[in-house]
């Protein structure tokens, strides 16, 4: 009886790890931490994951060429480069943030939406 509340236990906690681990949404849940997790996909190339990190409106316009093309240029920027700032706000009933770049320029702006931050702009065009 006693190894078969530890096996729960453990189970529960694989779940858990599984459910919430580093190729989870989880990293969609704050607007820099969704930037960042964006910006490692673009440099991996990861289309259909990036597709994940945008609005629905964007995402068939998330293409593999586009990606390529955006990976080529990725190594000369820094997550600091991109994210210097952020303005909080909210648009029809929804929470949004403009991310600003350190150049001054707005990189994107992300909707929270379910509980993760999406891009709704395509940032890296």
């Amino acid at each position: 009886m006693k190894n078969t509340k530890y096996l729960s236990v453990l189970l529960a906690a694989l779940f858990l790890f599984a459910a919430c681990g580093k190729s989870g949404d989880s990293s969609l849940s704050d607007p820099k931490g969704s930037i960042a997790y964006q910006f490692e996909l673009l440099k991996a190339g990861d289309v259909d994951k990036l597709k994940a990190c945008f609005t629905e409106r964007l995402r068939e316009r998330i293409t593999k060429d586009l990606v390529d093309k955006a990976k080529e240029k990725a190594g000369q920027y820094t997550i600091d480069d991109l994210f210097a700032s952020s303005e909080s706000g909210e648009y029809e009933g929804k929470k949004t943030t403009k991310v600003k770049m350190k150049n001054g320029r707005t990189l994107t702006t992300l909707v929270e939406t379910d509980g993760k931050w999406l891009a709704d702009t395509i940032w890296f065009n």
